[in-house]
């Protein structure tokens, strides 16, 4: 959990910076980050006039399969976010604090604790760094369409199979696409 508590940040002037660097494991319930390890990273969090302001650089291991050939291959994602937190109690009364007006979706609190949860924001953040097509190398040859072995130098080649035509349906001359039928046929054989 990458979590820390900025009550004495609150406290000091506008502009004041507080530096943390982080190794924590992060949740990850539903198994959608594939994590092979805790995530390192560097957070500089900066007192605004409404909460704090933390930008964040992360590195984390993940696993990931490899979109030609299935395989595992092990990936690092790096990354930055800056997001704003704002207190929901206000240090010096007790009393809760105004908010600046967003949509409560998209707000990010400080809790009752005075501590910023970070969990979340890296989460959302490494998800949409995930590569969509991951590779294990740039040179992966894939699979093999007919046996479904990894095409590599161990893969012995198939003798060719003839490929079974199905029988062509009649053409139906009411359908509006029957002109257009006979033509992609005509364009075929041609």
């Amino acid at each position: 959990m990458v979590s820390v508590n900025v009550s004495q940040l609150l406290l000091s002037s506008l502009g004041t910076v507080r530096d943390f660097d982080f190794a924590e494991p992060l949740p990850d319930a539903a198994d959608e980050l594939h994590l092979r390890g805790p995530i390192h990273g560097h957070a500089r969090l900066t007192r605004t006039h409404d909460g704090v302001l933390v930008h964040t650089e992360y590195d984390v291991p993940v696993t990931l399969e490899c979109a030609r050939c299935l395989e595992e291959t092990q990936n690092h994602i790096s990354g930055t976010l800056d997001e704003e937190f704002f207190p929901t109690i206000d240090l010096r009364t007790g009393t809760p604090a105004d908010v600046p007006p967003l949509e409560a979706d998209d707000q990010l609190l400080i809790d009752e604790h005075h501590e910023i949860d970070l969990d979340e924001v890296l989460r959302q953040n490494i998800l949409t760094n995930l590569p969509l097509r991951p590779l294990c190398s740039a040179e992966c040859p894939g699979l093999c369409p007919s046996c479904g072995q990894r095409l590599d130098t161990t893969h012995r080649q198939h003798p060719e199979i003839e490929e079974q035509l199905e029988p062509e349906a009649p053409v139906d001359a009411a359908s509006p696409f029957a002109r257009l039928a006979v033509l992609l046929k005509n364009d075929q054989e041609g």
